[in-house]
Protein backbone atom coordinates (compact mmCIF):
# COMPACT_ATOMS: atom_id res chain seq x y z
CA UNK A 1 0.00 0.00 0.00
CA UNK A 2 2.81 2.44 0.87
CA UNK A 3 4.52 1.87 -2.49
CA UNK A 4 1.24 2.44 -4.32
CA UNK A 5 0.63 5.68 -2.41
CA UNK A 6 4.19 6.81 -3.14
CA UNK A 7 3.71 6.11 -6.84
CA UNK A 8 0.44 8.07 -6.82
CA UNK A 9 2.18 10.99 -5.12
CA UNK A 10 4.91 10.99 -7.79
CA UNK A 11 2.29 10.85 -10.53
CA UNK A 12 0.36 13.77 -9.05
CA UNK A 13 3.58 15.78 -8.86
CA UNK A 14 4.09 15.18 -12.57
CA UNK A 15 0.47 16.02 -13.40
CA UNK A 16 0.72 19.37 -11.63
CA UNK A 17 3.94 20.19 -13.48
CA UNK A 18 2.20 19.36 -16.77
CA UNK A 19 -0.80 21.50 -15.83
CA UNK A 20 1.56 24.46 -15.40
CA UNK A 21 3.03 23.71 -18.85
CA UNK A 22 -0.47 23.65 -20.33
CA UNK A 23 -1.29 27.03 -18.82
CA UNK A 24 1.93 28.46 -20.25
CA UNK A 25 1.11 27.00 -23.68
CA UNK A 26 -2.42 28.46 -23.61
CA UNK A 27 -1.10 31.92 -22.67
CA UNK A 28 1.19 31.83 -25.70
CA UNK A 29 -1.63 30.69 -27.99
CA UNK A 30 -3.97 33.42 -26.75
CA UNK A 31 -1.30 36.09 -27.16
CA UNK A 32 -0.69 35.13 -30.79
CA UNK A 33 -4.24 34.14 -31.74
CA UNK A 34 -3.40 30.46 -32.35
CA UNK A 35 -5.94 27.63 -32.39
CA UNK A 36 -5.47 24.50 -30.27
CA UNK A 37 -7.56 21.61 -28.96
CA UNK A 38 -7.17 19.15 -26.11
CA UNK A 39 -6.96 15.71 -27.73
CA UNK A 40 -6.61 12.06 -26.71
CA UNK A 41 -6.62 11.24 -23.01
CA UNK A 42 -6.52 14.92 -22.07
CA UNK A 43 -9.86 15.56 -23.74
CA UNK A 44 -11.24 12.33 -22.27
CA UNK A 45 -10.08 13.45 -18.82
CA UNK A 46 -11.75 16.85 -19.26
CA UNK A 47 -15.13 15.26 -20.05
CA UNK A 48 -15.06 12.21 -17.76
CA UNK A 49 -13.03 13.52 -14.79
CA UNK A 50 -13.00 17.32 -15.20
CA UNK A 51 -9.21 17.02 -15.16
CA UNK A 52 -6.57 14.34 -15.44
CA UNK A 53 -7.52 10.72 -15.85
CA UNK A 54 -6.35 9.53 -12.39
CA UNK A 55 -3.71 7.15 -13.81
CA UNK A 56 -2.61 9.32 -16.76
CA UNK A 57 0.79 10.98 -16.81
CA UNK A 58 0.73 13.30 -19.81
CA UNK A 59 -1.23 16.03 -21.56
CA UNK A 60 -1.81 16.14 -25.31
CA UNK A 61 -2.87 19.08 -27.46
CA UNK A 62 -3.37 19.33 -31.20
CA UNK A 63 -2.86 22.41 -33.36
CA UNK A 64 -4.13 22.91 -36.92
CA UNK A 65 -1.12 22.81 -39.23
CA UNK A 66 -1.11 26.58 -40.05
CA UNK A 67 -1.17 27.45 -36.34
CA UNK A 68 1.40 24.77 -35.50
CA UNK A 69 3.86 26.20 -38.03
CA UNK A 70 3.42 29.71 -36.61
CA UNK A 71 3.87 28.33 -33.11
CA UNK A 72 7.23 26.79 -34.08
CA UNK A 73 8.46 30.24 -35.10
CA UNK A 74 7.53 32.14 -31.94
CA UNK A 75 7.54 29.69 -29.04
CA UNK A 76 11.19 29.94 -27.99
CA UNK A 77 10.98 33.71 -27.58
CA UNK A 78 7.95 33.27 -25.30
CA UNK A 79 9.36 30.72 -22.84
CA UNK A 80 10.54 31.87 -19.40
CA UNK A 81 13.75 30.64 -17.80
CA UNK A 82 13.66 26.97 -16.87
CA UNK A 83 11.55 25.93 -19.85
CA UNK A 84 12.57 24.64 -23.27
CA UNK A 85 11.02 23.59 -26.57
CA UNK A 86 11.80 20.35 -28.40
CA UNK A 87 11.18 19.81 -32.10
CA UNK A 88 12.87 17.40 -34.49
CA UNK A 89 13.86 20.17 -36.93
CA UNK A 90 15.32 22.39 -34.20
CA UNK A 91 16.98 19.91 -31.79
CA UNK A 92 19.77 17.60 -33.02
CA UNK A 93 19.00 14.82 -30.50
CA UNK A 94 15.19 15.00 -30.63
CA UNK A 95 13.60 12.51 -33.03
CA UNK A 96 9.86 12.60 -32.28
CA UNK A 97 7.50 14.01 -34.89
CA UNK A 98 5.35 15.98 -32.45
CA UNK A 99 6.86 18.77 -30.37
CA UNK A 100 7.15 19.32 -26.62
CA UNK A 101 7.35 22.19 -24.19
CA UNK A 102 9.37 20.94 -21.22
CA UNK A 103 10.14 22.07 -17.69
CA UNK A 104 13.88 21.48 -17.29
CA UNK A 105 13.58 21.63 -13.50
CA UNK A 106 11.37 18.54 -13.26
CA UNK A 107 13.14 15.25 -14.07
CA UNK A 108 11.03 12.17 -14.85
CA UNK A 109 12.41 8.62 -14.91
CA UNK A 110 10.30 6.63 -17.40
CA UNK A 111 10.46 2.83 -17.75
CA UNK A 112 7.95 2.52 -20.61
CA UNK A 113 10.55 1.82 -23.28
CA UNK A 114 13.19 -0.80 -23.99
CA UNK A 115 15.72 1.45 -22.21
CA UNK A 116 14.83 3.35 -19.02
CA UNK A 117 14.92 7.06 -19.83
CA UNK A 118 15.18 10.28 -17.82
CA UNK A 119 13.05 13.05 -19.35
CA UNK A 120 11.90 16.54 -18.46
CA UNK A 121 8.24 17.04 -17.52
CA UNK A 122 6.52 17.62 -20.84
CA UNK A 123 3.50 18.80 -22.80
CA UNK A 124 2.99 17.01 -26.13
CA UNK A 125 1.94 19.22 -29.06
CA UNK A 126 0.69 17.42 -32.18
CA UNK A 127 0.13 18.96 -35.61
CA UNK A 128 -3.33 18.30 -37.08
CA UNK A 129 -3.32 17.86 -40.86
CA UNK A 130 -5.97 17.96 -43.55
CA UNK A 131 -6.81 14.82 -45.54
CA UNK A 132 -8.40 14.27 -48.97
CA UNK A 133 -12.20 14.50 -49.16
CA UNK A 134 -12.54 11.54 -51.52
CA UNK A 135 -12.88 8.29 -49.55
CA UNK A 136 -10.55 6.25 -51.75
CA UNK A 137 -7.85 8.93 -51.96
CA UNK A 138 -8.11 9.49 -48.20
CA UNK A 139 -7.77 5.78 -47.44
CA UNK A 140 -4.80 5.29 -49.75
CA UNK A 141 -3.08 8.43 -48.44
CA UNK A 142 -3.58 7.40 -44.82
CA UNK A 143 -2.18 3.87 -45.18
CA UNK A 144 0.71 5.16 -47.27
CA UNK A 145 1.58 7.47 -44.36
CA UNK A 146 1.01 4.64 -41.88
CA UNK A 147 3.63 2.54 -43.70
CA UNK A 148 6.18 5.34 -43.33
CA UNK A 149 5.18 5.68 -39.68
CA UNK A 150 5.95 1.98 -39.19
CA UNK A 151 9.49 2.41 -40.55
CA UNK A 152 9.95 5.51 -38.40
CA UNK A 153 8.98 3.59 -35.25
CA UNK A 154 11.35 0.82 -36.28
CA UNK A 155 14.15 3.40 -36.52
CA UNK A 156 13.74 4.47 -32.88
CA UNK A 157 12.30 1.31 -31.35
CA UNK A 158 14.49 1.28 -28.23
CA UNK A 159 13.63 4.78 -27.05
CA UNK A 160 10.15 5.62 -28.34
CA UNK A 161 7.94 2.52 -28.56
CA UNK A 162 5.97 2.03 -25.34
CA UNK A 163 6.35 -1.69 -24.68
CA UNK A 164 3.90 -1.69 -21.75
CA UNK A 165 0.83 -0.23 -23.42
CA UNK A 166 -2.10 -2.61 -22.80
CA UNK A 167 -4.83 -3.67 -25.23
CA UNK A 168 -2.82 -3.19 -28.39
CA UNK A 169 -4.55 -4.57 -31.50
CA UNK A 170 -3.11 -7.92 -32.68
CA UNK A 171 -1.57 -6.31 -35.78
CA UNK A 172 0.36 -3.78 -33.68
CA UNK A 173 1.64 -6.49 -31.34
CA UNK A 174 2.77 -8.55 -34.34
CA UNK A 175 4.58 -5.57 -35.91
CA UNK A 176 6.33 -4.71 -32.63
CA UNK A 177 7.48 -8.32 -32.30
CA UNK A 178 8.72 -8.23 -35.90
CA UNK A 179 10.75 -5.06 -35.24
CA UNK A 180 12.16 -6.51 -32.03
CA UNK A 181 13.27 -9.79 -33.64
CA UNK A 182 14.57 -8.44 -36.96
CA UNK A 183 15.97 -5.08 -35.68
CA UNK A 184 15.15 -3.71 -39.13
CA UNK A 185 15.28 -0.12 -37.92
CA UNK A 186 18.92 -0.04 -36.87
CA UNK A 187 20.08 1.42 -40.20
CA UNK A 188 17.13 3.77 -40.80
CA UNK A 189 17.45 7.56 -40.40
CA UNK A 190 14.58 8.75 -38.16
CA UNK A 191 14.77 12.39 -39.19
CA UNK A 192 14.87 11.60 -42.89
CA UNK A 193 11.72 9.51 -42.47
CA UNK A 194 10.02 12.34 -40.54
CA UNK A 195 10.88 14.91 -43.20
CA UNK A 196 9.44 12.63 -45.88
CA UNK A 197 6.22 12.13 -43.92
CA UNK A 198 5.84 15.82 -43.19
CA UNK A 199 6.05 16.75 -46.88
CA UNK A 200 3.20 14.35 -47.61
CA UNK A 201 1.14 15.43 -44.60
CA UNK A 202 1.27 19.08 -45.66
CA UNK A 203 -0.06 18.45 -49.18
CA UNK A 204 -3.68 19.05 -48.12
CA UNK A 205 -4.71 22.57 -47.08
CA UNK A 206 -5.99 22.19 -43.52
CA UNK A 207 -8.63 24.92 -43.69
CA UNK A 208 -10.06 23.59 -46.96
CA UNK A 209 -10.21 19.96 -45.79
CA UNK A 210 -13.27 18.05 -44.62
CA UNK A 211 -11.17 15.49 -42.72
CA UNK A 212 -8.32 15.83 -40.25
CA UNK A 213 -5.70 13.44 -38.90
CA UNK A 214 -3.28 13.36 -35.99
CA UNK A 215 -0.89 11.00 -37.75
CA UNK A 216 1.24 10.22 -34.71
CA UNK A 217 -1.65 9.83 -32.31
CA UNK A 218 -1.84 6.60 -30.34
CA UNK A 219 -4.96 5.27 -32.03
CA UNK A 220 -3.78 5.16 -35.66
CA UNK A 221 -6.79 5.05 -38.06
CA UNK A 222 -9.16 6.22 -35.30
CA UNK A 223 -7.24 9.53 -35.32
CA UNK A 224 -8.63 10.23 -38.81
CA UNK A 225 -12.02 11.92 -38.43
CA UNK A 226 -14.33 14.57 -39.91
CA UNK A 227 -13.15 18.16 -39.47
CA UNK A 228 -16.59 19.09 -38.10
CA UNK A 229 -15.77 17.22 -34.87
CA UNK A 230 -13.24 19.97 -34.11
CA UNK A 231 -15.32 22.84 -35.49
CA UNK A 232 -14.75 26.17 -33.77
CA UNK A 233 -13.82 24.46 -30.53
CA UNK A 234 -15.43 24.57 -27.12
CA UNK A 235 -14.33 25.47 -23.59
CA UNK A 236 -14.05 22.63 -21.04
CA UNK A 237 -13.23 22.54 -17.35
CA UNK A 238 -9.90 20.91 -16.54
CA UNK A 239 -8.67 20.84 -12.93
CA UNK A 240 -8.67 24.50 -11.81
CA UNK A 241 -8.88 26.04 -15.29
CA UNK A 242 -10.66 25.80 -18.65
CA UNK A 243 -9.11 24.82 -21.97
CA UNK A 244 -10.24 24.46 -25.57
CA UNK A 245 -11.29 21.12 -27.02
CA UNK A 246 -13.19 19.75 -30.05
CA UNK A 247 -16.63 21.32 -30.48
CA UNK A 248 -18.38 17.96 -30.95
CA UNK A 249 -16.70 16.27 -27.99
CA UNK A 250 -19.07 13.29 -27.89
CA UNK A 251 -18.44 12.34 -31.53
CA UNK A 252 -14.71 12.94 -31.09
CA UNK A 253 -14.38 10.73 -28.01
CA UNK A 254 -16.61 7.97 -29.40
CA UNK A 255 -14.40 7.85 -32.49
CA UNK A 256 -11.32 7.24 -30.32
CA UNK A 257 -12.69 5.23 -27.41
CA UNK A 258 -16.23 3.98 -28.10
CA UNK A 259 -17.96 3.85 -24.69
CA UNK A 260 -15.68 6.53 -23.28
CA UNK A 261 -17.61 7.19 -20.05
CA UNK A 262 -16.89 3.69 -18.73
CA UNK A 263 -13.29 3.51 -17.42
CA UNK A 264 -11.31 0.46 -18.57
CA UNK A 265 -10.52 -2.29 -16.04
CA UNK A 266 -7.29 -1.79 -14.11
CA UNK A 267 -5.19 -4.17 -16.23
CA UNK A 268 -6.20 -2.44 -19.48
CA UNK A 269 -5.31 1.12 -18.54
CA UNK A 270 -2.74 2.94 -20.67
CA UNK A 271 -0.07 3.74 -18.09
CA UNK A 272 3.46 4.98 -18.76
CA UNK A 273 5.48 3.34 -15.96
CA UNK A 274 6.81 6.47 -14.30
CA UNK A 275 9.52 5.45 -11.83
CA UNK A 276 10.50 8.76 -10.23
CA UNK A 277 9.72 12.50 -10.44
CA UNK A 278 12.33 14.87 -9.07
CA UNK A 279 12.43 18.68 -8.90
CA UNK A 280 15.88 20.24 -9.25
CA UNK A 281 17.11 23.77 -8.61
Amino acid sequence: MENREANHSELRELQLAELDLMKLFVRICKKHGLRYYMIGGTMLGAVRHKGFIPWDDDMDVGMPRPDYEKFLQIVRSELPEGYDFQNYKQNPDYTRYFSKIVNTRVLVTNASYAKETVLYAWLDIFPLDGMPKNWLLRTVHFWYLAAWRFFYHASCYDTQVNLHRPSRPPLQRMLIKFIDVTRIGTKLDSKKLLRHMERDLMKCDYDRSAYVVSMFGAYLHKELMPMRFFGKGGSYAFEDDRFEGPELYDEFLKCLYGDYMTPPPEGSRHEHNIVKVERVA
